[in-house]
């Protein structure tokens, strides 16, 4: 059995989805923001004086906020996959997000943790280079998918939201 043919480009956009899409990355600058001020979170960054309030109020963030976010990509791709066909849909993905999540596994995720290391012991000295080789010495663990690289430094960092975008869409996609 064939997949339906796609739908032609000219199928009208969903403005309400792209609005809720803005509000939620807007509610999400001040959910990071407000981290830095939260006792119960291990945040890159944190004030001298935190506050419980911030943790109630944090909490609305992660019960509604990245379901939110999943929610509307999930619907986007429905509408992608039949104004595009499966295999567009996944060549598409994997340039806007399979990209950006290379780049910045490479790039910005070792950074944050070299600088974990250097504060928390004064006597590290390491250079980034060195450390950064460290960081991309990963082996595969397929046991915490769609997480399947693992190694002592390495870590997805702020970009685990697109980890799991990527996964689904590819698995949306047939």
């Amino acid at each position: 059995m064939s997949a339906p043919p796609p739908v032609p480009d000219t199928a009208s956009r969903r403005t309400e989805l792209d609005t809720l899409r803005v509000c939620v990355v807007l509610g999400l600058v001040f959910f990071h923001s407000a981290l830095v001020f939260s006792p119960d979170d291990d945040f890159y960054v944190k004030n001298a004086e935190t506050t419980g309030v911030v943790t109630v109020l944090a909490g609305f963030g992660v019960v509604w906020a990245m379901p939110m976010l999943f929610l509307v990509a999930g619907l986007g791709s429905r509408y992608s996959i039949r104004r595009r066909g499966p295999a567009r849909f996944t060549r598409e993905r994997l340039l806007r997000l399979g990209v950006p999540l290379l780049f910045g596994t490479l790039v910005l995720c070792p950074l944050p943790q070299w600088l974990r290391l250097r504060a928390a012991d004064a006597g590290y000295d390491e250079p980034y280079w060195r450390f950064w080789a460290r960081f991309l010495t990963v082996r595969p663990d397929v046991a915490d998918f769609p997480f399947v690289l693992d190694g002592e430094h390495f870590e997805t960092g702020h970009l685990w939201f697109v980890v799991l975008l990527l996964t689904f869409s590819l698995l949306l996609a047939p």
